[in-house]
């Protein structure tokens, strides 16, 4: 094993191996914050170091990458467009959490965030890690066109990507597509209100449409210092929760959607309530659908479930997933306007 691991590490670029230190390094740290046996040790850095030799041999017949920040663009996109066309996809939810660093993040993401019915390393972790490392390889001849939307996450992801990308000699476009979609008319009804706010929401062959028509000029070196700059400074921000407003992400409380989800727990309870209680995702989608998406469901969830721990609504059923409790307004919260 030994000698096909060291075979393995030298096929590595500079860049991918210190991905796969890092993230060696990373989880080694939290196995010595835990009490188990030396055996169980030694079982999972064989796990850790199990990915490496499993590494596929990275694509080459592509000349074009796309990178966006949500899985349901990336699938949309490898549907959408031709094999020399070669997605990464992040799955995150940069508009939520601490950003400080990745260690913090996940910690408060484990510790607070339960709508996966696996662990946030399961789901977050594992994948933005990979999405990381197929990044790290991109030729430096090859083209870059980022994604992006008029929403919270996908405005900070792109400016997350710009500084790990801020050494590369890539050329780099970055399409909008809330502003493509609003001026190409892709609703095709030219009184249409629909506002897309998420990328994911389009179709493969609307975003083969935004690619072809919509991507303009590749970023200047000011503009990708520009972005540069405002991901160290939201790095650098404390807080939890943060919106796309007037044109910005602007950092807000996190109990900034309570008032809200008070409001459509209440009307909720007056349509679909079984006995007073509703159901917690009945909730959270009454309340997403009315905000245009402008609001992760996972914050939604983390406060109605904090609520319902401070004594604002009565809890049925096992709150460690959004399917597996309801909820109902406490008598006090009923008088309430």
């Amino acid at each position: 094993m030994l000698e096909k691991l060291k075979g393995t590490i030298e096929q590595l670029s500079e860049r991918d191996a210190k991905t796969w230190l890092y993230l060696t390094m990373l989880r080694l740290e939290q196995l010595t914050k835990i009490d188990i046996p030396k055996e169980e040790m030694l079982e999972e850095i064989e796990h850790i170091l199990q990915p490496i030799n499993q590494q596929p041999p990275p694509r080459t017949d592509y000349d074009t990458v796309h990178i966006v920040g949500s899985e349901s663009t990336a699938g949309s996109l490898r549907v959408g467009l031709e094999r020399n066309h070669r997605i990464i996809g992040f799955w995150e939810m940069l508009d939520i959490g601490p950003l400080s660093d990745r260690k913090t993040r996940h910690e408060w993401l484990q510790t607070n965030i339960n709508i996966y019915e696996h662990s946030i390393e399961e789901e977050l972790g594992t994948k933005f890690n990979q999405a990381l490392v197929d990044l790290n390889r991109i030729p430096p001849h090859c083209p870059v066109i980022l994604w992006t939307a008029n929403n919270a996450h996908e405005q900070i992801f792109h400016r997350y990507i710009l500084h790990h990308l801020r050494e590369s000699e890539n050329t780099v476009y970055l399409i909008n597509a809330s502003v493509a979609y609003r001026e190409l008319e892709l609703s095709h009804l030219a009184f249409s209100k629909h506002y897309l706010s998420h990328s994911g929401e389009l179709k493969p062959e609307q975003l083969k449409n935004i690619l072809f028509k919509k991507l303009g000029e590749p970023l200047s070196p000011e503009a990708k210092k520009q972005y540069v700059d405002e991901w160290i400074k939201l790095k650098e921000t404390p807080g939890l929760l943060r919106i796309w407003k007037e044109g910005k992400v602007q950092g807000v409380n996190e109990s900034y959607f309570d008032q809200e989800l008070i409001f459509f727990a209440k009307e909720a309870q007056k349509e679909f309530a079984e006995n007073g209680f509703v159901k917690t995702g009945r909730i959270i989608g009454e309340i997403y659908g009315q905000l245009e998406g402008r609001v992760n469901t996972a914050i939604l969830e983390y406060r109605l479930r904090t609520l319902a721990f401070e004594g604002h609504f009565e809890i049925k059923g096992i709150p460690k997933s959004i399917s597996h409790y309801s909820v109902r307004l406490k008598n006090k919260e009923g008088d309430m306007q």
